[in-house]
């Protein structure tokens, strides 16, 4: 297997393995801890020396890692931001109900999903469930039910004569996925979820969970020259990231924070998205440990750059139309560079020079992408950061297709050239 290759078997293996955002958190804990990470508890006091890499995490789906390298007021900081979270269902507080002797499971959407995609397709579960434990405290336990649990049948065309004509589908009465056969009239659900983890039903607080696509993603095309699998958006860029992280060495000239943060697809406003406090709080913190004042801090903000990583639309061979055609996008050839002069991303012209440099030095190819001038694409947590903390953000991504869908589809060699550019970005 050659480099290229491994780089993507690597990322769909984490992926695999990752089907929320709390999973997802998990596995990036393993690759920092696998990596001589040490972690931190935002409640303690910490004891922090140069060159050591640190992490801690904040409610299961907030991963922050951060390596204090040479004299930040002098050499500033190399942020990584991206997140984790992806558009789907989560089952709502009243898991479940009966229709017809079906127990069938009551879904919210989250982000803006494609939805059509979901119907016919044997589902797990995953999530995070809140249990009582021994001492009648709360417990957090992560919880993935990796089995064909649950399925959403369509609607025949003989039923339904347009079912072809525009797919739209009412979350709240059409897409209820099936669970079990229940001619008993009581919901099951709640004490099968207990089964699974070995507890009393009484005793389950809460949940978050989501339903997401039992089959593990795969190479596809002739020559594996493709990826099809889960959450690509954005997980991906996170693993890519905190890859690159670990991989850049401890002797680099600047320091380096890395974010995985949540709740990107709904607006970014929580305790775990990126507008908290996360990213000043290790700021804040190293400039303490180091006696720096107010001044040095800001010092160190001026010299600062952010790499927000998202991914990015690839050209739809199917649909020109829609794409910005001087510029096309390719899966296979290189990191993009997002700019749009609305700032719904937050690269500059500064910025832009910056990206095209560090690629050119570190011999990866790179892509550069524009929306059409008669439409306007996602947003990133790019501006959110920019604007907060004043500093120079770059927004970027890799290339994939079917983007927000329960698959989505990129290249395989992608990963590998993302996380060499982290891997020189944080080195500097």
């Amino acid at each position: 297997m050659n480099i290229k290759k491994q780089y993507a078997q690597n990322l769909l293996d984490f992926l695999n393995n990752a089907p929320t955002a709390f999973q997802s958190n998990d596995e990036l804990v393993k690759m920092l801890d696998a990596a001589g990470a040490i972690r931190l508890e935002e409640g303690d006091v910490w004891n922090i020396e140069k060159n050591q890499l640190y992490y801690f995490t904040k409610e299961g789906t907030q991963c922050a890692a951060f390596r204090i390298c040479g004299d930040p007021k002098e050499t500033g900081f190399r942020i990584g931001a991206a997140h984790q979270d992806a558009p789907g269902f989560r089952i709502k507080s009243v898991p479940s109900r009966i229709d017809q002797g079906i127990e069938r499971m009551t879904l919210e959407g989250y982000g803006g999903l494609i939805v059509h995609g979901w119907l016919d397709r044997p589902l797990a579960l995953a999530g995070r469930v809140f249990v009582k434990d021994e001492n009648g405290e709360a417990k957090a336990v992560n919880v993935n039910i990796k089995k064909p649990l649950l399925i959403i049948p369509s609607a025949a065309i003989h039923v339904v004569k347009g079912v072809n004509d525009g797919a739209k589908f009412n979350i709240q009465t059409e897409l209820l996925p099936f669970f079990a056969q229940n001619s008993e009239g009581k919901p099951k659900f709640l004490s099968y979820l207990a089964d699974f983890m070995g507890v009393k039903a009484e005793d389950i607080l809460c949940f978050e969970l989501a339903p997401y696509e039992v089959f593990d993603g795969c190479f596809v095309g002739a020559n594996e020259e493709f990826v099809s699998v889960a959450r690509l958006d954005d997980a991906a860029m996170s693993h890519d990231m905190m890859a690159g992280l670990i991989e850049c060495e401890a002797d680099a000239n600047a320091s380096q924070i890395a974010v995985a943060f949540d709740h990107e697809e709904c607006g970014s406003n929580s305790n775990r998205g990126a507008r908290c406090n996360t990213i000043m709080q290790i700021i804040d913190r190293i400039c303490e440990k180091l006696g720096y004042g107010a001044e040095d801090k800001y010092r160190a903000l001026s010299k600062t750059v952010v790499f927000s990583a998202d991914q990015a639309h690839a050209t739809h061979p199917s649909y020109p139309g829609n794409h910005e055609m001087l510029l096309p996008i390719y899966l296979n050839k290189g990191p993009v560079l997002k700019l749009s002069p609305g700032q719904s991303y937050a690269t500059s012209p500064r910025g832009t020079a910056f990206f095209k440099l560090i690629c050119e030095k570190n011999d990866i190819p790179y892509q550069v992408f524009n929306n059409r001038s008669d439409g306007r694409g996602g947003g990133t947590i790019g501006p959110i950061i920019s604007a907060e903390y004043g500093v120079m953000t770059v927004d970027i991504g890799n290339p994939v297709l079917s983007m927000h869908a329960v698959r989505e589809l990129g290249g395989t060699d992608d990963c590998y050239y993302m996380t060499k550019l982290f891997k020189a970005f944080f080195k500097n």
